[in-house]
């Protein structure tokens, strides 16, 4: 094993050799992978999905890279072909790898019925990083040079760079760190400013991306004296030109009125999913007379305070009831005591809350998938449905006994939407209480907080829902306005 054995190489081990340019191609295309990663799985994304995305895309936006820089020099390999192979040389042209590797999660992301404008958002502006740092392989390797210079023009910079720009017997423009400088700031300015104060839609992000890495690579182009050339034209300029063009019309909205009926410009209706106890059905007097039956079963010194019924409200038993008993085995008895009375005495308590069963059927008449994801145990959430009627109206049902985590994890919605077949995309969430609105957020749906309950306002609020509603029939107009069906803020 031998360290630094040439200035190309990082490290040789026989006739195995790690060089420079793969290490800065693959280092800037993990860290674009970890942010996307970080990004996708705080929308609720397996990583599973993502996982399975990247090798394979990157493998083929590297074959993409190279055929299209082949094509174009094809005098240099036609007498030795086997140097086509020879990536580790350079000549990976980022236009090809660019067009390989969205065509490739185009299929891809289509295939996993995901919004594919939605993950184009998250993966595209971490690309700049992964092409600023690829320049410096282009630097190692001697190439994506500019004009020739004076010795002077480098007085004052790093010698390394001046000595590794002395190319053929003559100093050369560094364009390399040109376009390395401004993908950086691009990828800045993308992710902290317009992300945050200029976006407007699904896709905006990808589209600023193309224009700015287009514009970027137009003027670096005519800067460079080791263009790829067809016919005397820069072949860079005119697809850069092209970017810039798609990414202009994507912001406009040119794409999404042209293209509108087709994937991933098509707008897809909302899956509607509800929590039910305080939010559906008005089951707080049956949960109060539980709690305090159960209390003066096991606890028949405590004095039960309009506290306690607010912090039992809400929360699944077990941890409701960890608050008040030590042992497992207590709390799980304390469950089993509540649960009798609960279902003994349901009917008779149980309600709906005004305006439900007209915005259930508001909905499904304008074709929206509906749900229902509660923390209670599946039968006790089939007896409400079925005592209050509005059965009919919901198309999946999931009760706590019936995941693993119950909510603020949102793996009960998530399950919710695959019985549904609906992706998760565009997802409203309906709740009353924080952990429905944390569990909305754990995945980035579109969080409504439903005040049933006017001493947890400041608390919903708190977790700033996307909306928060007073009245349950305000859900018709929430859900009729057209916009991005998912939580924008969580990044």
């Amino acid at each position: 094993m031998q360290l630094f054995p040439d200035p190309k190489i990082l490290l040789s081990i026989g006739n195995i050799h790690v060089t420079w340019y793969a290490v800065f191609i693959l280092t800037g295309a993990l860290i674009a992978y970890a942010l996307s990663l970080r990004t996708l799985k705080k929308w609720g994304y397996d990583s599973e999905m993502l996982e399975n995305f990247f090798v394979p895309m990157l493998l083929i936006a590297i074959i993409g890279a190279r055929l299209y820089y082949v094509i174009f020099e094809w005098e240099r390999y036609v007498a030795d072909p086997i140097r086509i192979f020879y990536i580790w040389e350079g000549g990976l042209a980022i236009h090809g790898g660019l067009i390989a590797g969205v065509a490739f999660g185009l299929w891809y992301f289509r295939r996993m019925k995901v919004d594919g404008l939605r993950v184009m958002d998250a993966i595209f502006p971490n690309i700049l990083i992964a092409q600023a740092l690829g320049r410096w392989g282009n630097f190692i390797n001697q190439e994506a040079f500019g004009r020739v210079v004076s010795e002077s023009y480098y007085q004052g910079w790093p010698s390394f760079i001046k000595d590794q720009m002395y190319i053929g017997g003559q100093y050369r423009e560094p364009t390399f760190l040109y376009e390395s400088l401004a993908n950086l700031l691009g990828f800045a300015l993308i992710t902290f400013v317009y992300r945050k104060h200029g976006r407007r839609k699904r896709g905006d992000l990808a589209w600023a991306y193309c224009a700015w890495y287009g514009a970027v690579r137009f003027v670096i182009e005519s800067m460079r004296s080791d263009a790829l050339m067809a016919g005397g034209l820069r072949i860079a300029q005119l697809v850069s030109l092209l970017l810039v063009i798609v990414g202009i019309a994507g912001i406009i909205g040119v794409w999404d009125r042209l293209f509108r009926r087709f994937w991933p410009f098509r707008r897809e209706k909302p899956a509607v999913i509800f929590d039910l106890d305080g939010t559906l059905i008005d089951s707080r007097a049956l949960v109060d007379a539980s709690f305090v039956h159960t209390m003066h079963e096991l606890k028949p010194s405590y004095i039960v305070t309009k506290q306690d019924k607010d912090a039992f409200f809400g929360p699944p038993l077990q941890v409701s009831f960890a608050r008040y008993f030590d042992s497992e085995a207590e709390v799980d008895h304390a469950v089993d005591v509540y649960r009798a009375y609960n279902k003994a005495h349901h009917d008779e308590l149980v309600t709906l809350f005004d305006g439900v069963e007209e915005v259930l059927r508001t909905l499904k008449e304008r074709g929206c998938s509906l749900g229902v994801m509660s923390n209670k145990k599946r039968d006790i959430v089939d007896m409400g449905l079925s005592h209050t009627g509005i059965g009919r109206y919901i198309d999946a049902v999931l009760g706590g006994d019936e995941i693993d985590r119950p909510k603020p994890d949102p793996q009960g919605i998530l399950r919710v939407c695959g019985e549904l077949r609906h992706d998760h995309d565009n997802v409203v969430y309906v709740g009353d209480s924080p952990s429905d609105i944390e569990a909305a957020k754990n995945m980035a749906a579109f969080s409504v907080a439903f005040v049933s309950d006017a001493s947890r306002e400041e608390a919903l609020q708190a977790l700033s829902p996307c909306a928060l509603i007073h009245e349950f029939r305000e859900l018709i107009d929430i859900v009729k306005e057209e916009r991005e069906w998912s939580d924008t803020t969580i990044w």
